[in-house]
Parts: C-alpha cells; structure tokens; sequence
C-alpha cells in the first residue's frame, strides 16, 4: 500500500470525463509565441548551445521534424531551432496534468504512449495542410542512458506518404545536462544540436519504407557519453553519477541484479562490493581490478544481451504485488487499488480490486503489439516511486511494483526484446513456409 496519495493522485471513483484525443491540434497561440521562441534562446545562449543546420537553406514549413529525446531541455533547444516558426507535437497525457489549457494552446496534443493511435495520423495530416511543422519525438519517450532508444518502422511508414518535407534534429548533450535517472542539472554545459534536411519529397516518393526507417535511425543516433568523452567536455558535479544505478541494475563483476547503488561520483555493487567511477569526461573506472565497461551505455547493451538471453530461452518471467494509479484526465490520477502485476513472453496482465467499490479491474496487454514500454525513476506524481506506465487506446494506468526487488529499465529491456524475438520467429515461420 502507498504511504501517500500525493498531490495529484486521489481517491475515490473516477470521473467519467476522459482525455479528449480526437480534439483538433490549435496553432500555438500569437501572443505565447515569442515567449516561448525567448525563453528557448536563453536557455539556449545560457548552455553555449549551437545548432548547426545541413541542407536547411530555404526550407519553410510545412515539413515534419524528427527529434531524438534526451531531456525536457529538448524542447527548448527545439522552439528556438524552428523559429520564427512554431509547429504541433504530440505529448504524453501525463503532462497535461493540471495544465492542459496552456499545453494546448501551446501547439501540443495528447497521446497514450505505445499505442496505434490513428487519430494522430489525422492530427499529422490537417497540420501539414494548415502550413505547419509536424513534431515527433520518434523514441516516444527520454533516452533512459543517454543512447538513442527504440524507433519504430511505423515512423518510416508514416514519412513515406507525406508529400512534405522531413527534418531532423539531433541533440547531443543534454542526457549529461540532465539525466532521466538522476535529479539533478549541470550548470554550464555546452551542448549541440545538428538540424539536417533529411528528406525531399521527391526522396520520400523514390525510398522504400526500409531505406527511409534506416536513415532516420542513422540521423537521430545519439550516444551522448560517448559524445562527451570524444569532445572532453568535463563534468565536475560531485554527484554526478547519483541515480545511474536505476539503469545500471546489474552487476557485470557477479552478475547479480537489483543490488547496484549510487553515492556521489561512484556507482557500487552491494552484493560483491565492487565499485566504478564515473569520471569528468562521462567514462568508467573501476577502483579495483578490470572496468568492464568504459561507458554506461555499453553497461547498458550489455544488460540488454543478457535479457535477450532469458527472452529467447523462454525464460523471462516477472511477478509482484503493484498498486495501480489511472489517470483519466488532466485532473490528475485516481487511485485504482491494489494488483497482482506480470510481465512474461505473453505481455502485460494487471489484475486487481478497485478500492472505491470493490470491483475487479484488468489490463491485458499482448506482447507482439507492444514494441516498448515508458518506465518512469521516482515517478513526481507517484511519492517518487520507479513505475511502469501501461496505456490502451482508453486507459492509462502506472504500475507501481511493492515488496519485491525489481528494475522498471529490465521491465523496458525486456519488453522489447519479447516484441522483437516475436516477430524474429514469425519471420522466419513466413520464410519457411516459402
């Protein structure tokens, strides 16, 4: 059981108003448009930022832009690279709480992650008819360690049929600027962007849907400790690897998961006691004997090919008592009751009993329709619990696991590797059968 509600989470029976997705997307606002055009180029000038546009001479919208998502500072670094234009992006319906006004009237409109949502296609489709930019965030959420994280063939679908040109933008600096698995933000840390003409219509028209999914991974690939390291941009914040172990969840000395923490520049195993550096430069050392890995993300890969293992094996299984939060609308989240929660090679089962009238609640997610999963580290909205955030077209609901030890990033690793070995095996049923 939760100690506490929390500010935006309550109890009692849910309001049968729900998030309205169908809503048309509104050009942002004149009068907020140079607020927020200004505030991007501060935030930017204040960072040393540059952005450093290839191909981009005369192109006007209206156009879609692709972006890789590191950090909120994205959207800074964004606003002031299309200026004086403004564009319409799609936003998770968890940043709409308790702002929902503004967040629309500001160019944005809402989306449960993961899900085949064909209302944005629509949304998508009316933009560029109005002469407006199209934004998409391709990996649908923050680089969980700074490396570009999965991009879907369905953006690649999707450019295919439009008649308009594509962009990218890729950040580069801001996971180091401000972690998704820390909270805390370094002062004066020079970051890039590169903002490239990806493609022409013409291009779109001659590509295959494959040739176009590539090239957009090529563009928006992103390791940004890597990054760091190759520019020797020094970090000297005395905490700056506090938080990396909600990534880093298993230890490459013993191999043993969940007892990997974090204090100052160090991340440790509290199972065999061996302890990393994380340097200036964003580089591991250990302080006694081999470093495995010199950077995070390879740590990162590594646990990933080690949940590949257990998926192809068929061994892959995890179970835990949750309680569950729904959020309807931009209200904020109700809470829904107490779970039993499993994650296997079948997909996602939550299911519980409502605390406000004692009635069964279920969500059933299958894997082969889930490619990924957003995961969130000591959730604001959820007494800063780790939590997994599950959305069907009506519902979005975030898991929060109790007594047991677990990692929501090996939830996210193996979420994907389940989709992909899925669709490996049909692949090559598909090729026998030929």
């Amino acid at each position: 059981m939760s100690k506490k509600l929390g500010k935006y989470v309550k109890a009692g029976a849910p309001a049968t108003e729900k998030f309205d997705m169908e809503k048309a997307p509104v050009k942002q606002k004149t009068l907020l448009h140079p607020f927020v055009v200004g505030f991007g180029h501060l935030r930017r000038m204040l960072l040393r930022g540059k952005v450093n546009k290839v191909n981009m001479e005369g192109v006007k919208p209206p156009y879609i832009l692709l972006c890789n998502h590191n950090a909120f500072y994205d959207f800074y670094v964004m606003s002031s690279a299309i200026a004086p234009y403004s564009g319409i992006f799609p936003a998770a319906v968890d940043d709409y709480i308790g702002r929902e006004k503004i967040l629309r009237d500001l160019g944005t409109i809402p989306k449960r992650k993961y899900t085949a949502d064909i209302s944005i296609l629509r949304q998508c489709r009316k933009t560029l008819k109005d002469g407006l930019i199209f934004g998409i965030y391709a990996e649908a959420r923050y680089s969980l360690c700074g490396v570009t994280e999965v991009i879907p063939d369905a953006v690649g679908q999707l450019l295919k049929h439009q008649k308009v040109p594509v962009v990218s933008l890729t950040c580069r600096g801001h996971h180091i600027y401000d972690p998704f698995w820390g909270n805390h933000r370094h002062r004066l840390l020079p970051v890039r962007a590169d903002m490239t003409l990806a493609f022409t219509p013409e291009e779109l028209k001659e590509l295959s849907v494959d040739e176009i999914s590539a090239k957009v991974k090529e563009l928006l690939y992103n390791d940004d400790f890597k990054w760091q390291s190759e520019n020797r941009i020094k970090v000297k914040y005395k905490k700056r690897a506090e938080g990396l172990h909600k990534v880093l969840y298993q230890c490459p000395h013993c191999n043993t998961e969940y007892k990997m923490d974090s204090k100052d520049d160090t991340v440790f195993c509290n199972a065999c006691g061996k302890k990393w550096k994380l340097n200036y430069y964003g580089e591991l050392e250990a302080q006694d004997g081999e470093t495995e890995f010199k950077f995070p993300t390879d740590w990162y890969q590594w646990e990933r090919e080690n949940v590949k293992k257990e998926v192809v094996e068929g061994k892959y299984h995890f179970e835990c008592d949750a309680h569950v939060n729904d959020l309807p609308n931009s209200k904020g989240f109700i809470r829904l009751g107490q779970a039993k929660f499993v994650h296997d090679m079948n997909g996602f089962s939550v299911k519980g009993v409502r605390d406000y009238d004692g009635e069964p609640f279920e969500m059933n997610i299958d894997a082969a329709g889930q490619y990924a999963v957003h995961v969130e580290y000591a959730y604001r909205f959820g007494n800063f619990e780790d939590c997994i955030d599950l959305n069907t077209l009506e519902d979005t609901w975030y898991v929060f696991p109790e007594n047991c030890e677990f990692s929501v990033t090996k939830i996210s690793l193996a979420t994907e590797e389940i989709f992909n070995e899925i669709w490996r095996q049909r692949k090559s049923r598909k090729t026998l059968e030929v």
